[in-house]
């Protein structure tokens, strides 16, 4: 860099020593130093000392003895060096145009495939296609420059049209290099801007990673294509590290209708078989309760409790029904969330069903006791029994700080469940706040359905806030 600047410097000089001939020395040839001058820069500012390095080397060295012999009012001599170094300077070029052209064209391919890679066709068109328009012009001058070179070479009779012919092909290599190393700024420049626009590709995989993980989720992992999908969405993550928005798209789009179509299968199997699961509890739940006998608890302390567990019930087959519907809409996600619902429902009719039962059981023991004691023995079989069912209740509840409880859940028949706990009297004796309990033991309790025995259950006040359970 600081040779080509004082070789630019030097030549300057140059001219300017020459101009000071003009009106003394006419003679002298004042417009082959300025075009020696010119093509020697020209040769110099078109990398010609890479490439060609004698062929500038000796332009140069004539330039300066052309300047020399003119300093001494040596016209001839000038005008035989000059005359050299044009013609050193044309060798030199005409050497080294064609590689530089070669080069600056390669440059520009791969900087336009690295904006197409960044999508910079998508995201910054009018750019994209100034650099491929840039691009074709090279390639038409330099297809033009190797044309008239090959015909400049076939020229051996006439000089001054062979030389203009070297001449026209020279300039014709020029322009192919600028227009190619036009063509490579403009894809930089896009390829920037393009990349910018990396984070709404981000976006689209994960929107399609989501429709894969609820597929996913539905078929219960048991589907190898969707772990393709997944895969190829991994893949179009690492093409947009590395720039590659294009490949990175591609792969999103096809993930995204394969996924669409994935996600409706597996959601509609899922409706299906939940439905059934649904149907099933259901019709056990109902089987369950018309075994019950409507006038015995009717007319007992129960009549809350049946009622309760009819409406439960009832609210259970609406649920299975409007699954029902809503599968044959093929509205699966709505379908899938009634069929939910019915089996809360009937879980916690079956649940309800079962105590009264038991409630039965209790009650009719208590009659026969009754009837075969005298009023001491029922008194003192009362006392035990009240007795049993404080130690029961100590037992299994625990007094906290703050309105709170700790229930130790038990194996029992009937078995214990939220519903259950929430309905005893030492504890809500509401079993409708059920809700309560599980929200307050959400990390511990993944199923609603399913507590098991010896497990400690958080129990928050009856009413407001749940907040956080006290930590003794």
């Amino acid at each position: 860099m600081l040779r080509k600047k004082k070789t630019a410097v030097f030549l300057s000089g140059l001219v300017l020593f020459s101009i000071g001939f003009v009106n003394c020395a006419q003679e002298l040839p004042l417009k082959e130093l300025a075009l020696a001058k010119s093509q020697v820069e020209r040769a110099e500012r078109l990398s010609a000392e890479e490439f060609a390095p004698e062929e500038f080397s000796e332009a140069k060295k004539s330039l300066a003895s052309a300047n020399e012999f003119a300093s001494e009012e040596k016209a001839s001599d000038s005008k035989k060096s000059a005359d050299y170094a044009i013609s050193k300077a044309y060798d030199a070029l005409e050497k080294t145009l064609p590689k530089l052209a070669a080069k600056s064209r390669e440059e520009a391919v791969t900087a336009i495939d690295a904006a197409d890679e960044a999508y910079a066709s998508e995201y910054t068109p009018e750019e994209f296609k100034k650099a491929v328009s840039a691009r074709d012009a090279g390639e038409t001058k330099l297809a033009q420059a190797d044309a008239s070179l090959a015909s400049y070479l076939r020229e051996d009779k006439d000089e001054t049209a062979k030389e203009l012919k070297r001449t026209v092909a020279l300039q014709e290599y020029e322009d192919a290099h600028n227009s190619f190393v036009e063509a490579a700024k403009i894809s930089q420049d896009a390829k920037k801007v393009a990349l910018d626009r990396s984070g709404s590709v981000r976006q689209s995989a994960d929107e399609v990673d989501a429709l894969l993980e609820k597929a996913y989720t539905y078929s219960k992992g048991g589907n190898p294509a969707i772990d393709e999908e997944k895969a190829k969405i991994a893949s179009a993550r690492e093409d947009i590290e590395a720039g590659r928005l294009k490949t990175a798209d591609e792969k999103i789009k096809s993930a995204r209708l394969a996924s669409a179509s994935l996600l409706a299968d597996a959601v509609k199997d899922q409706a299906k078989n939940r439905n059934m699961q649904a149907r099933e509890v259901v019709e056990d739940a109902n089987a369950r309760f018309g075994e019950l006998n409507a006038e015995t608890y009717l007319k007992s302390n129960a009549k809350e409790s049946y009622a309760s567990t009819q409406e439960n019930l009832g609210a259970s087959n609406e649920s299975l029904k409007a699954s029902e519907n809503l599968l044959e809409q093929e509205k699966f996600d709505d379908s899938i969330a009634q069929s939910e619902e019915a089996i809360r429902l009937a879980e916690i009719s079956i649940d309800q069903i079962e105590t009264l039962k038991g409630k039965t059981s209790v009650a009719k023991k208590d009659r026969k006791t009754v009837e075969a004691d005298t009023t001491t023995n029922t008194t003192a079989t009362t006392n035990s029994t009240e007795e049993t069912t404080d130690k029961a209740s100590s037992s299994q509840v625990e007094e906290l700080t703050g309105g709170w409880k700790r229930y130790t859940v038990e194996k029992s028949n009937p078995t214990d469940c939220l519903w259950r706990i929430a309905d005893r009297e030492d504890i809500y004796n509401d079993a409708k706040l059920w809700p309560r309990i599980f929200e307050a033991n959400r990390k511990s309790i993944r199923n609603k359905n399913l507590i098991y025995p010896k497990q400690k259950l958080n129990i928050p006040p009856k009413t407001g806030k749940i907040g956080k359970a006290p930590k003794e």
